[in-house]
């Protein structure tokens, strides 16, 4: 392919990429962790800059970010999700550039790796998924791999500019996400697979580790206080290692769409055991002007960036459970990157019908993950809490009591009572009006007991009589029993009630 049919078609993958991200982006209602994005964001200054050096908070510089973009755009959810369309759009140029700097040909091919590359990340329905979520996790992709980028560069050319710009994406990517961490000991291997290549290279790339140790330090305190206290500090629970790899093999394979049969990711599993155990015949040396290193050194870089933050977070689990897929998208890349070196394998192997037998494969994934996008966009997935409180917000009288369970749902009423405005939460007191969380049960008592609390905590709260509106959302977080649906249904006569994805909506007469 010549250098301007190139040109069009990376540029043909970029507004596609972009397209797939901003279509329906507002379709979906916000749920509560986007609702606590817009929060974090527009409460007052000195919290979130007491974020900084705050245990375990996560993603300070995203919402200050997201502070300055809410002043000028309002906080509809269209302007929330916007920052993330724009990271994920960007991971795809990147991925073509660090895959060029990683997995340079061995020969000419069918499909240049980094083509298919760029490719495959600009469809993959994980990384479209996030790329229109208001949070930061299509924004720690884009870190992770410009700071890639720039840590290849630095390797491949010298000087300080390329050790500079890691310095301070790297930076950037801590205080996005406190996990990103894990970049690091990813490039310190990196460096000395990269052997003897790297060498020259040591004091741009020592100067750079040295200054990482600043921005780090605020967390290192409470890093050493979540590995040693000896009571549980997560909020998650251990997942067993056949697990993590199961959830994250099919995250990245078919996105959120977890009704399809698993028989209809069997190319997409071959085409990456493909990558895993031959790619390394496809990898060449270097590219003009760069480093050159062993194939096996490249694909063993590789293998690093895939396998390594997987590891990490497994061990640390063993203290403190913190696994969550969503926390290791950023090995996203490197898993794209062996899909395509696999399309390369098969390629190879398939004589004069390489060309028909690689435009299958990759032709079976794009449709795949295309319908697997569509199936994002038109099914509801995350819970309609907008639908819920505006039929609240129709029908109720702020001063008739409201119920909220769970009650971290308030945020989401006052966020969807709100005009949207740059403070969606100003003045969000009258509009939710008088309400009370409701009774957490999920303690472990004795049935007796959890009945006996919720009573004594909703009685007197009802105790006026006349009508009470309950919003129900994730429940199971905090009353597992539904002790409270059983003392309303006891005490109350049920009016009214709507249902709408994961939420509930009831009234009751009280008796």
């Amino acid at each position: 392919m010549n250098a301007n049919r190139r040109r069009w078609l990376l540029l043909g993958l970029v507004l596609a990429a972009y397209a797939g991200r901003v279509a329906g982006l507002d379709r979906q209602s916000l749920w509560r962790d986007e609702v606590d994005a817009i929060y974090f964001a527009v409460r007052d200054l000195s919290e979130t800059l007491g974020m900084f050096i705050q245990a375990a908070q996560n993603g300070p510089l995203y919402f200050l970010a997201l502070r300055a973009w809410f002043a000028l755009m309002g906080t509809t959810e269209f302007v929330l999700r916007y920052p993330s369309v724009i990271a994920g759009t960007l991971s795809v140029p990147l991925l073509w550039q660090v895959a060029r700097r990683l997995l340079p040909e061995r020969h000419t091919g069918v499909l240049a790796i980094s083509t298919a590359a760029m490719m495959l990340m600009a469809f993959n329905p994980y990384q479209v998924w996030y790329g229109q979520e208001g949070k930061m996790y299509a924004t720690v992709t884009c870190l992770a791999l410009l700071a890639t980028w720039f840590w290849l560069r630095g390797v491949d050319q010298g000087g300080w500019r390329p050790w500079t710009g890691y310095l301070i994406t790297v930076s950037a990517a801590l205080y996005t996400h406190l996990l990103m961490v894990l970049i690091i000991p990813v490039h310190i291997i990196w460096y000395f697979l990269a052997w003897p290549a790297s060498r020259v290279r040591w004091r741009g790339y020592a100067l750079a580790l040295a200054g990482l140790t600043l921005p780090y330090l605020p967390m290192a305190w409470w890093h050493w206080w979540l590995l040693t206290a000896p009571e549980k500090l997560s909020g998650f629970s251990f997942t067993p290692l056949a697990k993590v790899a199961e959830g994250l093999l099919l995250s990245h394979a078919r996105g959120f769409l977890n009704t399809v049969n698993p028989l209809w990711l069997t190319p997409i599993f071959f085409i990456f055991g493909a990558g895993i155990l031959l790619g390394v015949t496809e990898v060449g040396d270097g590219h003009p002007g760069g480093a050159k290193l062993a194939p096996w050194r490249r694909f063993a870089m590789l293998a690093v960036w895939l396998l390594l933050p997987v590891a990490l977070i497994y061990v640390i689990s063993l203290r403190q459970p913190v696994f969550t897929e969503r926390y290791l998208i950023w090995i996203g890349p490197a898993a794209i990157m062996t899909l395509a070196l696999g399309l390369r394998v098969i390629a190879a192997n398939s004589g004069r019908l390489a060309l028909a037998v690689a435009a299958g494969f990759m032709a079976y994934t794009l449709i795949f993950w295309t319908y697997a996008n569509w199936q994002q966009k038109t099914t509801t997935i995350k819970y309609d809490l907008r639908s819920a409180v505006a039929y609240i917000q129709a029908n109720r009288d702020p001063n008739t009591l409201l119920v909220l369970q769970i009650p971290h749902q308030e945020w989401s009423y006052r966020y969807y009572s709100s005009d949207f405005g740059p403070n969606p939460f100003a003045d969000s007191d009258l509009r939710l009006g008088r309400w009370v969380g409701g009774p957490y049960t999920n303690y472990g008592q004795p049935d007796d007991q959890a009945r006996a609390a919720v009573d004594a905590q909703l009685r007197p709260a009802t105790a006026d009589g006349g009508d009470v509106w309950v919003m129900l959302s994730e429940v199971e977080l905090w009353d597992a029993r539904r002790l409270t649906d059983d003392w309303f249904d006891r005490h109350g006569f049920l009016v009214e009630h709507a249902d709408f994805p994961g939420v509930q909506v009831r009234r009751y007469q009280m008796k």
